[in-house]
């Protein structure tokens, strides 16, 4: 057992780096399976009478808080813990959950979906970790870029599959399904990552020198958050969480603005969601592309919050003319949060996190974006609810804008503090 955080060694051919990518991209997208399933089935269940509106957001709002809380826990956990073995505990804690919703009253539901939350949590630190540590570094960014397609590779199949499900069998058999889907991946992680395990040997830091140590432990703290601060990029904070509340409130409420505004069925507004994962891969690479022409992370965020500000602005005008426009301006919202969360949550923390660190900054950023996200989802719930959908809109609109002027604010700093924390990296 490890008393000391270690470190992974760096594995030394491109073949390795793929196989570690492929594994992750996989695992992840499975995630994505047994996380959107409820968004997909939400409105069948809310249609059934089984939750309300309010109900069903206040279960999506435990799962982000869970989340938010164990992407803290799981950061730090994942210094001293295996990684590969947190992310096959975390697939299979994950499925059981799902296989247990797809059969409990609604009165557990939010206990067990908050559990899952928490276990699902327990799968992106430690990845994060596996990049920045083990993965070649002319595959690094790459790699981290890369990542961001099992969100609309992981949603388009829960979407999907939960489409079919709910025209053949009904939301309970969604649940199950997913759980399978979730336990099998777990099974294919456990036995393909052994070669990468023998790899990868951890090392415990050497503790011999403790006047070299010294410099190092304090710049792997800093590099976390004390350098952040001192920046005055506290400010990020805002941005982060409203990005969180745009990129998952949106996403999870897609489905159910498709059925009230549109009259469709649950199983056509499911499929019809679908539009959104096939659109929302170009977020990340639109934002690759971007951060290449401007070299600054937040300057490209503030040119993404100020498309979606725009689709935002159109949308009720959308809902009221066509299925199809409505669609494409959510599209747009989705996909450059995607982008942005790309950004924040990769990019970012692996930039800023090379001396050590990088999972449990990942960890925190993600955890605040949660908790937009779950502030969000039952604040949707409610506006809905108490004032309509219009209202839902324009609080969207309010916070792509909001956002969009604190990332224009911070990105002068941010670069300042990415350059140094690089330069410090290579002295």
């Amino acid at each position: 057992m490890q008393t000391n955080r270690s470190v992974y060694t760096r594995l030394q051919t491109p073949r390795q780096g793929t196989a570690l990518f492929l594994l992750c991209w996989a695992a992840y997208a499975a995630a994505y399976v047994g996380r959107y399933n409820y968004s997909a089935v939400m409105s069948a269940m809310t249609a059934e009478g089984v939750l309300t509106l309010q109900v069903a957001g206040a279960i999506s709002t435990g799962y982000f808080l869970c989340y938010a809380l164990g992407q803290i826990l799981s950061g730090l956990a994942c210094q001293r813990i295996s990684p590969y073995s947190m992310i096959f505990a975390g697939l299979t804690l994950s499925g059981l959950c799902n296989l247990g919703m797809g059969w409990a009253p609604p009165a557990a539901m939010a206990v067990l979906w908050s559990a899952n939350g928490l276990f699902q949590a327990m799968i992106w630190p430690p990845i994060v970790r596996l990049f920045a540590e083990c993965m070649p570094l002319p595959q690094q960014k790459g790699a981290c870029i890369n990542i961001n397609s099992t969100t609309p590779a992981g949603t388009l199949i829960s979407y999907a599959l939960c489409a079919v499900l709910l025209a053949l069998t009904g939301w309970r058999m969604a649940f199950t399904t997913s759980a399978l889907v979730l336990l099998v991946m777990a099974g294919v992680w456990v036995f393909a990552t052994v070669p990468l395990r023998r790899a990868t040997p951890a090392t415990a830091a050497e503790p011999a020198e403790p006047a070299a140590a010294e410099p190092a432990a304090h710049r792997s703290k800093a590099g976390v958050l004390g350098p952040l601060l001192a920046a005055g990029l506290i400010w990020l904070a805002v941005p982060v969480i409203l990005h969180g509340a745009l990129k998952d409130g949106v996403t999870s409420w897609v489905p159910t603005i498709v059925q009230a505004n549109f009259a469709v069925t649950p199983a056509l507004s499911a499929a019809v969601s679908m539009v959104l994962p096939l659109v929302n891969l170009s977020g990340a690479y639109l934002a690759g592309w971007l951060d290449r022409l401007l070299r600054n992370e937040l300057k490209t965020c503030a040119v993404l919050f100020a498309a979606a500000s725009v689709a935002l602005a159109l949308l009720p005008l959308a809902v009221e003319w066509s299925l199809a426009a409505a669609m494409v301006l959510l599209a747009v919202t989705t996909a450059a949060m995607l982008g942005i969360n790309t950004l924040f949550i990769n990019v970012m923390p692996v930039r800023a996190g090379r001396t050590g660190g990088a999972a449990a900054l990942s960890g925190m950023l993600n955890a605040v974006t949660y908790l937009g996200a779950a502030a969000a989802t039952w604040g949707v719930g409610i506006a809905a609810d108490t004032w309509g959908w219009s209202a839902v809109f324009a609080l969207w609109l309010a916070m792509a804008l909001i956002s969009l002027a604190a990332v224009w604010c911070c990105a002068g700093r941010w670069a300042r503090f990415a350059n140094a924390q690089e330069e410090g990296s290579a002295s």
